[in-house]
């Protein structure tokens, strides 16, 4: 379901301090750089102009490279090359004591030297982290996740235990490990900074990341060809290789470790978490441990399985990813396609998550934490009659038959005891 369906600001966009975002092609391809140098060419079709009409053909060769220049000023090197032409043009005319040639020597060095790469996409030094503790939920690092018991510590009371899906009194979470938040917000830790502003003030870089995300998420390992993602990103635009190219370079270059997960292998592209650990990477584990448990949960698994639940909520996947969609590709490609199928692929793994832990839950005589993690994930998969069924056996034994009546008549007569 996408944010507007429910009416709330798209994630994405709030995490960006604005309430809406510039189409993202105009608001990265001019910048100052391109502006100055857009300016220089213009003054340089004009000298050349001048040239012909005083009769010196070199005004033409001239004109001809500043209107290249132009059209093609994503190319740095080109440029670069325009200027030193216009330098030596510059030089030979002082050398036969042309007072003129003076000013192409200016042009061609100050020019040129704003045409150099070293302008280019600086990196930004990222900001020391300092997250709230009502943002650093997830409660372990992957291996801690997977393979090892949480640690007992202050004991929390039962209200706010129930609040957050059934974890039971008396223990609390250690600090959260840095991590990828993807599942009910897009929040992007490593553990040194928050690095999700700089991925999200980017929109055509940042869509391009999640994008690749998504597919890697849907297919582990997938690779998807430079033509298309030209299709998603650079449709119909003049050069739209070169503009691709542009748009990789600034995704390789993105703060470490979000511009190391982009691999491009010549005309296929393609993501890899590498080291960092995300939400859903974690849910997946998980849940295939309980799905090799045979749904015997031993006490670890059980526990492990409601915290991951409780973190997780019922969010969707890259929640307002139809936001950035729309205002950079229009919804023209398979972006928004990919990113839903992935939800359901992340619905399907929770549910069968939660319909494990919930009756395991009840074979140990707890069906309020029970009721508690089931309610707000049967209210978002109204398909899955075998999760209704578990919430119907678990009222019931809480002795809230009359809500229970009402589950059963929600859904169809699949829900037979």
């Amino acid at each position: 379901m996408s944010a507007a369906r429910y009416g709330v600001m798209s994630d994405i966009l709030a995490a960006t301090g604005k309430a809406g975002m510039q189409a993202a092609a105009g608001e990265r391809f001019w910048d100052w750089r391109r502006i100055v140098l857009a300016v220089g060419y213009g003054l340089g079709f004009v000298a050349g102009a001048l040239l012909i009409l005083a009769a010196d053909p070199n005004g033409l060769v001239l004109m001809v490279a500043a209107v290249a220049g132009v059209l093609f000023i994503h190319r740095t090197w080109l440029g670069v090359g325009v200027w030193i032409y216009v330098l030596l043009t510059g030089g030979v005319a002082v050398a036969s004591h042309n007072d003129l040639g003076f000013y192409g020597v200016v042009a061609g060095l100050g020019f040129g030297f704003v045409a150099l790469p070293i302008w280019s996409h600086r990196p930004t030094a990222t900001k020391e982290l300092d997250v709230p503790a009502t943002q650093s939920r997830l409660a372990a690092p992957a291996s801690a996740l997977v393979a090892a018991p949480m640690p007992l510590a202050e004991p929390i009371s039962p209200s706010v235990s129930a609040g957050r899906g059934g974890v039971e009194p008396g223990y609390k979470p250690a600090p959260a490990a840095p991590i990828f938040r993807t599942i009910g917000r897009i929040q992007l830790l490593t553990s040194s900074a928050d690095l999700t502003a700089s991925l999200m003030g980017k929109p055509v870089i940042g869509f391009l990341w999640l994008y690749l995300l998504a597919r890697s998420v849907r297919t582990v390992g997938d690779r998807v060809t430079r033509a298309s993602i030209t299709d998603e990103v650079a449709h119909g635009v003049n050069d739209p290789r070169g503009r691709l190219r542009g748009y990789l370079r600034d995704l390789t270059r993105l703060p470490a470790p979000l511009g190391s997960m982009i691999k491009v292998e010549d005309e296929m592209i393609g993501f890899d978490l590498g080291e960092q650990d995300a939400d859903y990477a974690q849910l997946r584990r998980l849940a295939l441990r309980v799905r090799q448990a045979s749904g015997s949960l031993d006490d670890e698994l059980l526990r492990l399985g409601r915290l991951l639940l409780s973190e997780l909520g019922d969010g969707e996947f890259l929640t307002g990813f139809e936001d950035m969609e729309k205002r950079v590709t229009q919804g023209r490609g398979v972006a928004g396609q990919v990113v839903a199928e992935v939800r359901v692929q992340i619905d399907g793994m929770r549910a069968d998550l939660a319909d494990a832990v919930a009756k395991a839950l009840l074979d140990r005589g707890q069906a309020p934490l029970a009721v508690a993690l089931l309610e707000p994930i049967v209210a978002r998969s109204v398909e899955r009659d075998d999760l209704a069924r578990t919430l119907i056996n678990a009222l019931r034994d809480c002795g809230q038959h009359t809500r229970a009546a009402e589950i059963r008549r929600r859904f169809a007569g699949g829900q037979e005891n």
